[in-house]
């Protein structure tokens, strides 16, 4: 009977994995490869049986540092995290260590108040102190749950893998120092203004490490709109110059329908006169004269439109000979900025890779297909000039670093649950897209 209130009183002590765990699965609910119910109870059952294994052994073994056990459970809960969400390692890791770091807190937190409560630290199971510590642990992520919109939003739009992990030495240093500071006997927190010292220090990092988080969160914030505005402002750029080519083509076909009937005449005397030669001069110096290319309606969304319609002209202006079928959703989850700021990559990308190309040998072919629950963009085009290639990917052609267009057509596509790969064979350079819309 003793040694099954000890398994109890051990699987209690583990049980600060649930609420930490519950708080990793809400910033990753839009990233989930499930239900968020349904990984809950996922997880809930894993405990039942990793908790108890680890339970069993504590009790068995008379094991008096929970941190033996719990270290290695947390590892096994960070893989079972990896395995439902859809989201790289970076950003993974970045959340579980985010909050991993603050269970030191309210382990120290739950030391101090029980020191009030027992003369002396319990080695082994301490049922007060783990009672504090699931009263102060739930409370305080009570008090955090609305901020958890904001994570989610952090984690959603920031894939900057270098980033994330510098931003983790905060969490880790914070966590690594609480550990550390876990007191060997509530005989020296009651030394002098130790215990009161301890208590403000702790509450000024915690506070520190949120300040940190919401400052960072800020800028993160700030950085994207920055970035989406400036997305926004090359858009409405492009769909004035789109509006103004078509105001320029209704004025050209005015004209033209107006000076037709001139030419009507010349041809008919050609023709009349039997002067086959003359008259295909003629055709064919009125062919050359007609150059304003006619704006088309290529898709649905006036910003899509626009945007093909400004590079379609500079691909006819630069002679390339282009192979465009495209083709997207009716409705779809998948913002028109993201899609222009897509294929406005792909297609400034691969003009100035065809202008690197003699003129008469330039090629460029795109397409974009819906299939099933997802949309597939696939380009390629020929360039001339090498490309600037490292370990780390492609560099830009334009300016000293990596290329900008790339990393964001990357981060647009895992935003969408989507694949993004480019590369290069024989002179033909080639991008391929999968998006969930």
């Amino acid at each position: 009977m003793n040694t099954l209130i000890k398994f109890f009183q051990a699987l209690f002590s583990f049980a600060i994995i649930i609420p930490s765990g519950i708080f990793c699965f809400l910033p990753l609910r839009n990233q989930l490869r499930y239900p968020l119910s349904k990984v809950i109870i996922a997880f809930l059952c894993s405990f039942l049986v990793i908790g108890s294994l680890s339970a069993v052994a504590m009790v068995m073994f008379n094991i008096d540092n929970l941190n033996f056990i719990l270290f290695p459970d947390l590892i096994i809960f960070y893989f079972f995290l990896k395995s439902v969400t859809k989201v790289g390692t970076a950003r993974c890791l970045f959340v579980f260590i985010s909050v991993c770091c603050l269970v030191p807190f309210f382990s120290l937190y739950a030391y101090f108040l029980n020191a009030f409560f027992q003369e002396e630290i319990s080695r082994g199971i301490d049922t007060s102190y783990d009672i504090i510590q699931m009263g102060l642990t739930l409370t305080v992520m009570a008090l955090l749950f609305p901020l958890t919109k904001y994570y989610a939003w952090m984690i959603d739009n920031i894939n900057i893998g270098k980033v994330l992990y510098l931003f983790s030495i905060l969490p880790i240093a914070l966590m690594a120092s609480n550990i550390y500071s876990v007191p060997i006997s509530y005989a020296n927190i009651r030394v002098g203004k130790v215990y009161a010292k301890g208590f403000i220090i702790t509450i000024f990092e915690l506070a520190l490490y949120l300040i940190v988080f919401i400052l960072f969160y800020i800028f993160s914030k700030t950085t994207m709109e920055k970035s989406r505005l400036t997305e926004r402002n090359h858009l409405l750029e492009i769909q004035k110059s789109y509006t103004e080519s078509l105001q320029s083509y209704i004025k050209y076909t005015t004209e033209a329908r107006h000076d037709f009937k001139h030419s009507i005449h010349v041809m008919n005397r050609l023709a009349e006169d039997n002067n086959i030669e003359a008259l295909k001069e003629y055709i064919s110096q009125y062919q050359d004269s007609l150059t304003v290319t006619a704006p088309l309606r290529i898709c649905k969304s006036d910003a899509l439109n626009a945007l093909f319609n400004h590079y379609r002209q500079q691909a006819v202006d630069y002679n390339i000979d282009i192979n465009w079928r495209i083709d997207l959703p009716d409705k779809s989850r998948i913002l028109d900025v993201d899609l222009c700021s897509i294929f406005g990559n792909i297609l400034e990308n691969a003009i100035d890779g065809c202008c690197t190309v003699t003129e008469g040998k330039r090629y460029f072919n795109l397409t974009s297909e819906v299939k099933g629950e997802c949309l597939y963009i696939v380009s390629t085009n020929n360039y001339g000039e090498p490309l600037k290639m490292d370990d780390n990917g492609y560099s830009s052609t334009k300016h000293q670093g990596k290329g900008i267009g790339l990393h964001s057509m990357k981060s647009i596509s895992e935003v969408y649950d989507g694949i993004f790969e480019a590369g290069n064979n024989d002179g033909e350079f080639f991008v391929n897209i999968m998006l969930k819309y």
